[in-house]
């Protein structure tokens, strides 16, 4: 991706000359509900990990907080992370393809969070976390259920896979807000979401880390080039004060305007944080006005779609760490792309 010298883009290299890797640019300015129910409220079996019976505590008081050792690693000298997607049950296979390319990187102290749109998804995932792995390794995956941010709903038993331009994948991607600042503030890292249509080819937690470890300027948003705007659908967001309000404004937006958009209103709020700042309260219950900082990762290193499996050749194709399949509309046309480039494990 070129930068114009007109360009609202900055080059962000002289801070940090390794993150001349890391980042292109700096932006400027079929079951019945009832079968589950007991699967879903029932505490996790033994087998289950400490964080997962952490956070299934968390989910049954939502006043409750994740013990403060695991708040204070946002403060450490490398950056830690958390990984977050949502799912419901028609995308389920989209999520077991993220899950197997995930698993067979080791990614070591790297938790991942499904956030289950519905029932039957919260079941199938605590029944597969439950499976033993051909190869050993089983990735520190814990499933919350709607409640972890929203009351019960009526008819949440199962959603189907819905194209793109669907209004119900629309209103899906409405609840991405509220679920990564629910875990920016009680799970205390810093959080990289990722849309299951996405496979993770090699390990890019060195280059995120990179960019998050600079401190002049310090990053706050990091995601993947969408036409000169930052895609939601692979973007990692710093756990901090700042982060939050903005999503809150993110949020606001959303609620105000049509739900059939998502990414235009969180690039809305982002240039207004980059350009004019955001109120900020402190614990003093002083406020302050702060701008946010937002960088691309590089399409060589972080493809979407169109770049991937259009523009890129076989050699640039090896260099990829994280691809998207984005820019095709519909669930089996995306499932097709993945099986003729090799990105398909199921």
């Amino acid at each position: 991706m070129n930068c114009r010298p007109n360009s609202p883009l900055k080059l962000l290299l002289a801070a940090v000359p390794v993150v001349a890797i890391a980042v292109a640019c700096i932006l400027h300015s079929s079951t019945s509900g009832s079968r589950y129910s007991s699967i879903l409220r029932d505490p996790p079996s033994a087998s289950q990990n400490h964080r997962r019976l952490r956070l299934v505590n968390l989910i049954k008081d939502p006043k409750t907080v994740i013990p403060r050792e695991t708040q204070l690693v946002q403060n450490a000298d490398t950056p830690q992370f958390g990984v977050l997607l949502t799912c419901s049950d028609g995308f389920f296979d989209l999520w077991l393809n993220w899950l197997i390319f995930f698993e067979r990187l080791e990614i070591p102290d790297l938790p991942v969070f499904l956030f289950a749109e519905d029932e039957v998804t919260h079941a199938r995932c605590l029944e597969l976390l439950d499976q033993p792995r051909e190869s050993g390794y089983r990735a520190d995956v814990t499933c919350l259920p709607w409640d972890f941010v929203f009351e019960k709903k009526e008819g949440s038993e199962s959603l189907e896979a819905f194209s793109y331009n669907e209004m119900g994948y629309k209103l899906m991607m409405t609840h991405r807000p509220t679920v990564v600042k629910r875990l920016l503030k009680e799970f205390g890292r810093h959080i990289i979401f990722s849309d299951v249509d996405v496979v993770w080819l090699k390990n890019p937690i060195t280059h995120i880390q990179q960019v998050f470890m600079n401190i002049d300027p310090i990053v706050h948003i990091l995601g993947q080039s969408d036409k000169g705007k930052i895609c939601p659908g692979f973007s990692v967001y710093r756990a901090c004060p700042e982060v939050i309000k903005l999503i809150d404004m993110w949020q606001d937006d959303l609620s105000k305007g049509d739900p059939s958009m998502n990414q235009k209103p969180f690039n809305n709020v982002l240039d207004v944080a980059m350009s004019k700042g955001i109120p900020v309260p402190d614990h003093n219950g002083n406020t302050t006005v702060k701008k946010i900082t937002a960088a691309f990762l590089p399409n060589e290193l972080f493809p979407n779609g169109k770049v991937y499996f259009e523009k890129m050749t076989d050699a640039e194709r090896e260099g990829a760490l994280v691809v998207h399949n984005n820019y095709i509309i519909g669930y089996d046309e995306k499932i097709d792309r993945f099986k003729n480039f090799d990105l398909w494990a199921l």
